[in-house]
C-alpha cells in the first residue's frame, strides 16, 4: 500500500467504476488524487469527500507536475488532458495497465470474468471475504448494495477485480486465480465472431496456475471445474425450491439460499464459493455468509412503486440478460417493459436475438423503447431503437409497442400504462439509470 505514499497521481474518467476504485486504493496508499470526469457523479462525491481534487470538466493543468496519469478506455485520444500528459511525458498508464501494476503488490490476484455475471460474482466473493474476515482489497465493476465499488478490508495478500474482456483488457491482469462464468460474444465492436471471444477468454485461463470455469450448464443443473492447488475437484449444482444444492465431487456440500434472486444468481453465487474456496474459506462458511448477501444495483433493483406497481432496474443490455430478467419478473404476472438499446454496433449483431427476446415473451404486456445509448459509437439511423419496435411490430403483431423520444417521455408513457400491470422494468446499460434519480427517488406527486 504504501508504494503511493507521497506521489501525486491524476484519473481521467474517475466516475468511472474501475477508475474510480484505482483512484480510492492509490488514496488509500498515501497518494495525493485529482481526478475529472464529464460528468461528476456519486463516485465523485465519495473520492471528494475522502480528500480528492475531483472536478466536473476538463483542466490540463492538473495534469502539470503529476507522477502518473490514469484514463478509462472510454478517453478519446484527444482529451486535452491526457494530450498535455503525453505533452510533457508524464508517466501514461490506461486503466487496465494500471489495474495489472496495482495487483502486482498482492500475492494472491484473483480476476473474475465472464460475459455476464461477473459484476454480481464478484462482490458476492467479496461478501464472503469479509463475512469471514479475510483481509483483502477488492475492486467491482459496480456497486454492492453494502460497500460500493470497493473493499480495502485491512489490505492483505489477496486481490479480487472484476476482469472485463472488452478491448481484450482482462489479459493485461495476470490473475493468479482466473475465473470465467460463461462465455458470449457480448462486443462485437471487438470481436467479429465467437470463435475470436473464445479464444480471448482460453488464453486469459491458460496462463493463469489456478482456473475456475464453467463445465455444463443445461439451465436449472451445471457444473464448475475447479483446478485450484494442484487439485482437480467439480463442484456440481442443482436448482430445486428456491434453493441450489452444491456436490463436489458427488458429495452433498450445502445448499446456497439468497435472499432474493432469479436463477443466474444462484449461477454466480456458486462461483462465488468456489473461488473462495480457493482463498481458504470453506464451502460452509461461504454458503452462510450468502445467506445476508444484500445485491449490487442496477441488478433487478428495486425503486419504489408507481401507481402501487413496484418499479425495478436492470443493468441487462445482451439479449441472454434480458432473457433472464424477463423470466425473473415473469413470476409476477405482466410486465412493462421500458428498454434503452446500448451501442449501435450491439443492436446490429444481435438485431435478431433482441426482436425474438421481446417478441416471444407473452408476459411483456407493453414495451417502451428509449433511443439508443451511442456511448463511445456514432448515431447509426438504421439500428437506432425504433427499428427494434417496427421489427417487433411487423414479425409479431405486438401493437403495445412505443417509442419514446427521450428519458422523460419514457417515464410518462410508463406512468399511463403501469396501472394495467404487476411489475415496471427499466432495462438497460446506459444512461436509463438516471431516471431512477430523476424520478423515483423521491416522494411521487
Amino acid at each position: 500500500m504504501n508504494c503511493f505514499e507521497g506521489k501525486k497521481i491524476h484519473f481521467i474518467g474517475v466516475g468511472g467504476v474501475g477508475v474510480n476504485a484505482l483512484a480510492r486504493y492509490v488514496l488509500d496508499g498515501g497518494a495525493t488524487v485529482s481526478g475529472s470526469d464529464a460528468k461528476f457523479n456519486g463516485y465523485c462525491k465519495k473520492l471528494a469527500e475522502l480528500g480528492a481534487d475531483i472536478y466536473e470538466g476538463v483542466n490540463p493543468k492538473k495534469t502539470e507536475g503529476v507522477d502518473a496519469v490514469v484514463y478509462s478506455s472510454a478517453i478519446k485520444p484527444d482529451n486535452a488532458e491526457l494530450a498535455a500528459a503525453l505533452k510533457n511525458k508524464v508517466a501514461v498508464f490506461e486503466r487496465q495497465e494500471f489495474l495489472h501494476a496495482v495487483s502486482e503488490n498482492f500475492k494472491t490476484v484473483v480476476g473474475i470474468a465472464g460475459t455476464h455475471g461477473k459484476t454480481t460474482t464478484t462482490a458476492m466473493t467479496a461478501h464472503i471475504l469479509l463475512m469471514c474476515r479475510k483481509n483483502f482489497v477488492a475492486m467491482i465493476g459496480g456497486s454492492s448494495v453494502d460497500f460500493g465499488n470497493y473493499v480495502n478490508n485491512n489490505g492483505g495478500d489477496i486481490f479480487l477485480a472484476e476482469a472485463c474482456e472488452y478491448k481484450r483488457n482482462f489479459l493485461s491482469l495476470k490473475p493468479t486465480v482466473a475465473v470465467v462464468t460463461n462465455v458470449e460474444c457480448d462486443h462485437p465492436d471487438c470481436y467479429s465472431t465467437y470463435g475470436e471471444i473464445k479464444l480471448a477468454f482460453d488464453e486469459y485461463l491458460a496462463a493463469a496456475p489456478n482456473k475456475i470455469s464453467l463445465k455444463s450448464d443445461s439451465g436449472s443443473l451445471w457444473e464448475i471445474n475447479c483446478e485450484c492447488g494442484g487439485v482437480r475437484e467439480t463442484l456440481c449444482a442443482e436448482m430445486a425450491d428456491n434453493a441450489c444444492a452444491l456436490y463436489l465431487d458427488g458429495a452433498y456440500v450445502g445448499s446456497v439460499r439468497l435472499k432474493d434472486g432469479g436463477d443466474y444468481d444462484f449461477k454466480n453465487a456458486t462461483f462465488a464459493v468456489a473461488t473462495a474456496k480457493a482463498l481458504g474459506v470453506s464451502v460452509k462458511d461461504s454458503i452462510r455468509a450468502l445467506t445476508s448477501f444484500a445485491g449490487v444495483a442496477r441488478r433487478y433493483e428495486f425503486a419504489g412503486e408507481l401507481d402501487g406497481v413496484p418499479i425495478y432496474f436492470d443493468f441487462a443490455h445482451h439479449p441472454t440478460e434480458i432473457a433472464c430478467v424477463l423470466k425473473r419478473a415473469k413470476k409476477r404476472g405482466r410486465t412493462l417493459v421500458v428498454f434503452q438499446p446500448h451501442t449501435y454496433s450491439r443492436t446490429k449483431a444481435y438485431f435478431e436475438d433482441f426482436v425474438r427476446v421481446f417478441g416471444e415473451d407473452d408476459s411483456i404486456g407493453a414495451l417502451i423503447f428509449m433511443p439508443t445509448y451511442a456511448a463511445r459509437e456514432k448515431f447509426d439511423a438504421e439500428f437506432e431503437s425504433d427499428a427494434l419496435a417496427r421489427a417487433i411490430v411487423k414479425r409479431y403483431g405486438r401493437q403495445n409497442t412505443y417509442v419514446a423520444k427521450d428519458a422523460a417521455s419514457a417515464v410518462e408513457f410508463a406512468k399511463r400504462l403501469s396501472a394495467s400491470h404487476d411489475t415496471v422494468l427499466f432495462v438497460g446499460a446506459g444512461d436509463i439509470y438516471d431516471i431512477k434519480a430523476a424520478y423515483f427517488d423521491k416522494p411521487q406527486k
